[in-house]
């Protein structure tokens, strides 16, 4: 009992670091791009119904991920730190979800969950972009973890069936009802991924539950998937899609198109998840060993599957599109690194030589985590710093009623894969779209960016 107790306070303590790890990032992460562009829009609102008609006229527009751009648009309307806590909280979250997902591990299991945040910090795709950018992190962190939020909901509900405890039907349908129309208007790619992973869910359960009185099929069950269908029509029937469709350039027409973009996927597969990919196959190739069979792996390994099959699918759902942004494979990412983590849970440790390479990979990783994370803290907060001092001085000559202000861009060596920074700075260039966001913001005519080693009114 005492070491049960432990265990649970070590778990809790963990999800704490976890929070003030990420939190102290989302401090060091300044406002970018989008987030200028949005702002400068959002602060002409008076009321939350301004942000809603704002958000509808981009519904008609240009996109239908409507259920992250309100999060974005009730954010921007107010301080950047209300955001770092809530964001912080959404990825403790996340992990969290991706816990609860994994089956065989033991309670309170403090290994499975350093691990989740060792394979998300290292391996989701643009962090930068999808977690600690504001705007990125609306559509892709807070839309995946809405996505795992109903996964996690709808497979406990089915689990409390299949062990004959009884759900409350009509409060269960209304609540999967709504956190499926959620779920499903997130992001083409990820919601659909969520969709056949319900679809599998309820087919297991269905089809190869052994005990025929848990399988009655419950009002919960339809309403659940019938919301993520009808949040997912809503997403893709946007009229703004068909108009930036119409931006998209592809270089092959007909039948080549297809096979361009599959290869292209394929090499986004290898580029973002290789490692991982490798993680997830040495899983496979013990579990078989293990089991002995590949009847024996399908039957007693169907989550670890799943979502090694939902992974692919995300990922390759992606070939109706002609010219994906790279952080839409983040979705993807998220249900790979549950494979390999269930994976991981998998592997039978009974064997010394097996559980010295799993306290091998969590050390490894650990060694690696510890000196990413600190070499690229120290860069955070150095291009915070000149983001902000920048930042300020903008504000003072738009207070002085300045048109033609020069700033400097950030100086060289400070890159770091959590910050997009660099890719978002000024350019010399008044008329660049990242300088007109700035422009907008701030209400100055023009800004120009100059090299740092030339700037001296500081």
């Amino acid at each position: 009992m005492k070491t049960w107790k432990q265990r649970k306070n070590v778990f809790w303590a963990a999800v704490l670091f976890a929070f003030l790890a990420i939190f102290i990032f989302n401090i060091f992460t300044p406002y970018m791009t989008d987030d200028l562009s949005y702002k400068a829009t959002v602060l002409k609102a008076d009321t939350f119904i301004d942000l809603i008609k704002q958000e509808y006229e981009q519904y008609m527009t240009w996109t239908g991920r409507s259920i992250g751009h309100i999060i974005l648009r009730c954010f921007l309307s107010g301080s950047k730190a209300v955001f770092n806590v809530a964001n912080s909280i959404v990825f403790v979250l996340l992990t969290l979800l991706m816990y609860w997902n994994i089956e065989h591990k033991k309670k309170y299991d403090v290994a499975v969950y350093i691990l989740i945040n060792f394979l998300l910090w290292l391996f989701a795709v643009m962090f930068c972009q999808t977690v600690l950018w504001e705007t990125g992190a609306c559509n892709y962190l807070w839309g995946s973890t809405i996505i795992m939020l109903h996964i996690t909901l709808y497979r406990w509900c089915i689990k409390k069936t299949e062990q004959g405890n009884e759900t409350k039907a009509l409060l269960w349908s209304i609540i999967l009802f709504l956190t499926g129309i959620l779920a499903g208007w997130c992001n083409e790619n990820t919601s659909g991924g969520g969709i056949l992973f319900v679809v599998l869910l309820l087919g297991e359960h269905i089809f190869l539950w052994k005990n025929r009185k848990a399988k009655k099929s419950k009002m919960w069950m339809l309403t659940g998937l019938a919301g993520q269908i009808i949040g997912f029509l809503f997403m893709i029937a946007a009229p703004g899609n068909r108009i930036r469709a119409q931006f998209m350039e592809e270089e092959h027409s007909g039948i080549f198109a297809i096979v361009s973009r599959f290869q292209k996927i394929t090499l986004a597969i290898k580029e973002n998840f290789l490692i991982l990919l490798v993680f997830v196959l040495v899983a496979i190739v013990i579990i078989y060993l293990t089991e002995g069979s590949w009847k024996e792996f399908f039957k007693k390994h169907f989550m670890f599957n799943a979502w090694i099959f939902i992974f692919l699918a995300t990922c390759y759902a992606l070939i109706l599109t002609a010219e994906p942004m790279p952080r839409v494979y983040f979705g993807a990412g998220v249900f790979l690194i549950t494979a390999a983590v269930q994976g991981y849970v998998d592997i039978n440790d009974g064997e010394l030589g097996l559980r010295v390479l799993k306290y091998c990979i969590l050390s490894i990783l650990a060694l690696v985590m510890f000196f990413t994370y600190m070499d690229s803290g120290a860069n955070m907060i150095r291009i915070y710093r000149e983001y902000h001092e920048r930042e300020v001085y903008l504000e003072k000559m738009a207070a002085a009623g300045q048109e033609d202000v020069t700033v400097p861009m950030l100086r060289p060596g400070f890159e770091t894969k959590y910050s997009d920074g660099y890719q978002s700075d000024l350019t010399d260039d008044p008329e660049y779209w990242i300088n007109d966001a700035y422009e907008k913001l701030y209400g100055i005519d023009k800004i120009t960016g100059v090299p740092r080693e030339n700037w001296t009114a500081y």
